[in-house]
């Protein structure tokens, strides 16, 4: 009897992508496995995206306005046939073996329904930048850092189902809050020593540039969920813990904008709030060295995070 393989559905939400769009669309073709549907969300593009994808006749594609990327991403997952979903954007890609390789695990473990691994950090040429490790999955620790590299993540399509997709209301941090739901009440397993995806880095874009706006978005999301029921059984001590992390993450991304803008009295606000948020990034030398660098009126590297 032939082995059936379970359909895997990606789903690439995209907008004026053609720079990027063709490798992310190769690198699927590409996988070593049999039974894939990729699916493209596209906004309306008018650089040229759409010659592309017209090349590609095993795609399955729509153009038009949307309301932003979580609006692209629930008309794909809506659209997706397969047990198991990737979520790939326009701008990375998968590894030969991604696929396969969290299709095997998802079948042998039916605890699981969510799978990640660490990622590669390349940059516009495709040169790797790094590698961004991920961990374990812990609840609390994702109330404080968001360590899932999201281009690595394949779910089983009945949980998105269940959870109605990501939040429409986010902008910056809708994965995360998808995953904070998933992890509440279903399996999550990192695939330790694998790398399933590259993320790229790319300066003019969100992930980029907005960092401020993603710690500012999670913020209001720990709040929301905090007087929800999502996360009533963590203690009290343990969500302002969260909530005090996070407030100093905010401030370090506020004192990085005014290192960017050379605003030295701006810088040392921020320091301030971000050290009555979190007493132990006294000790931490990376917050020095960016102080440090502001002072002198020098920029701070943005891939440096990836390269130590």
């Amino acid at each position: 009897m032939p082995i059936q393989f379970p359909v895997v559905s990606v789903v690439t939400p995209s907008h004026n992508s053609s720079r990027f769009i063709r490798e992310t669309i190769e690198s699927v073709l590409l996988q070593k496995y049999p039974a894939i549907e990729h699916i493209v969300i596209d906004g309306g593009s008018t650089d040229g995206t759409l010659d592309i994808l017209r090349e590609y006749p095993h795609l399955t594609w729509i153009s038009e306005p949307d309301r932003g990327q979580s609006d692209a991403l629930n008309k794909g997952f809506l659209q997706a046939q397969g047990d198991i979903i990737g979520w790939l954007n326009a701008d990375d890609t998968y590894e030969p073996d991604a696929v396969f390789t969290a299709v095997n695990f998802l079948l042998e473990n039916d605890n699981v329904d969510l799978v990640y691994s660490d990622a590669r950090v390349i940059d516009e040429t495709s040169r790797q930048i790094g590698i961004t490790k991920s961990r374990p999955f812990d609840l609390n620790l994702l109330l404080i850092s968001n360590f899932i590299n999201q281009p690595t993540v394949f779910v089983r399509r009945h949980i998105i189902k269940r959870l109605g997709g990501v939040n429409e209301d986010l902008d910056f941090v809708m994965d995360r809050e998808l995953w904070l739901r998933i992890g509440c009440s279903f399996g999550m397993h990192y695939l330790p020593n694998k790398i399933l995806a590259n993320f790229r880095l790319i300066r003019g874009t969100k992930s980029f540039e907005q960092m401020t706006k993603f710690h500012e978005e999670w913020l209001l999301v720990l709040e929301q969920s905090f007087s929800l029921s999502l996360l009533s059984e963590l203690p009290e001590t343990a969500k302002q813990k969260a909530l005090q992390k996070n407030r100093a993450q905010y401030h370090e991304a506020k004192m990085k904008d005014a290192i960017k803008t050379k605003d030295r009295r701006k810088l040392l606000q921020e320091l301030c709030l971000a050290l009555m948020q979190d007493k132990s990034l006294l000790l931490n030398r990376g917050i020095w060295l960016f102080v440090y660098k502001g002072l002198l009126g020098q920029q701070i590297d943005r891939e440096r995070k990836y390269t130590q």
